[in-house]
């Protein structure tokens, strides 16, 4: 995927009162209501299933069809976005085998075939990272897939969002990166959730993750060191970097950046340097949209203040209070939609379908 990245996870579980590290809640939502500025969507997770015997991990979508969820995939598709899924979570449960490759990299196709994804993020956590043989089995079942792809002139997209931490020199991601060296795509490093965990750096000290007076520092030392292979971490090129950040103080214990600038200035300083990075990465797109615990919305905080680095601008476009367009909805005149940063009006009624998206139908939809 060429330019900047505005990566989001998507949550494929209900919401239940009080699941924010501060009370908050996060808001339900179809693929297809995310903000077009996020062009990558992680869907989160591909995992063993509750219940089932079959240890090889899977997906279903948590509410509706297969063939719903492949719809809203579709339309992500027809706005030029990309849609992965995500491989693990917090507590997922994931034991590979050695002589699980193919089992794995056929898994992997039936659910590229089913749904539509353009790739997989390798988002293992805790005991999952290093459990049985998944440090050699996932890569390979991955390397497998890329090859079977790239051999159709298909690309499949590999990702990895790994807790920083392990990106130093002898831990356990590492084994993930160097197996997967010339296969994966990006890396987008989670800058959240390691409390006083941070970088040394000479003639300044330590720099904890959640020292909020450092935060500008903090993220510039920690990405240059990843992008340069200094400080006892392991490098990962500029060009395939990506700062992970939590949307707000719910979606994350720690990590969370009070004023954006500091981002800002982060992405200057490296462009300056010559180490331009890919773009960011946001635990969650939900939690975007969520709300605190006093029911006050967060209102899509992260995609205003960044959602600009997919457009080359540096103020993000503002996402108006009107429904994002779906297809297979009624539609009458008057109603009012949100499609690729634009507000449309409805001036025939129908029954709307990707075929028929705003900009295409014209008799159908008026610019606002």
């Amino acid at each position: 995927m060429q330019g900047n990245i505005i990566m989001g996870f998507w949550h494929n579980w209900p919401s239940s009162s009080g699941q924010g590290y501060r009370g908050g809640n996060f808001k339900e939502m179809s693929l297809t209501e995310i903000p077009s500025s996020y062009n990558i969507i992680a869907v989160a997770f591909m995992k063993v299933m509750d219940g089932s015997s079959d240890t090889i991990p899977d997906f279903k979508p948590y509410k509706g069809t297969d063939a719903e969820f492949r719809q809203q995939v579709d339309v992500l598709h027809s706005q030029g976005r990309k849609v992965l899924i995500s491989l693990g979570g917090a507590d997922a449960h994931i034991e590979m085998n050695k002589g699980d490759e193919f089992a794995l990299a056929s898994r992997i196709q039936e659910l590229v075939s089913k749904f539509g994804f353009d790739g997989l993020d390798i988002d293992l956590e805790q005991n999952a990272i290093t459990a049985a043989d998944n440090q050699t089995v996932i890569p390979a079942a991955l390397r497998m897939v890329k090859d079977y792809y790239k051999n159709q002139g298909r690309d499949f997209i590999i990702s990895m969002a790994p807790e920083f931490p392990y990106l130093t020199n002898g831990r356990e991601y590492v084994a993930y990166i160097n197996a997967l060296e010339g296969y994966y795509d990006y890396i987008a490093p989670q800058f959240y959730n390691q409390g006083g965990d941070g970088v040394w750096v000479d003639g300044v000290g330590w720099i904890a993750q959640n020292d909020d007076a450092q935060k500008e520092d903090f993220l510039y030392y920690l990405t240059e060191s990843l992008v340069t292979g200094t400080r006892n971490f392991i490098k990962i090129p500029h060009d395939k970097f990506i700062i992970g950040l939590p949307t707000n103080n719910d979606a994350a214990a720690t990590g969370y950046v009070i004023d954006p600038q500091d981002v800002k200035n982060v992405l200057a300083r490296l462009e300056a340097a010559g180490l331009p990075i890919r773009g960011l990465m946001t635990w969650s797109v939900n939690w975007d949209a969520g709300s605190t615990s006093t029911g006050v919305p967060y209102n899509w905080e992260f995609i205003q203040r960044y959602g600009g680095l997919t457009d080359g601008v540096v103020n993000p476009p503002v996402v108006p209070n009107v429904p994002e367009w779906v297809p297979g909805k009624r539609y009458i005149d008057n109603d009012l939609v949100y499609r690729h940063e634009k507000v449309w009006v409805c001036v025939m009624p129908h029954d709307s379908n990707i075929f028929w998206a705003p900009e295409k139908a014209t008799s159908l939809w008026n610019l606002r």
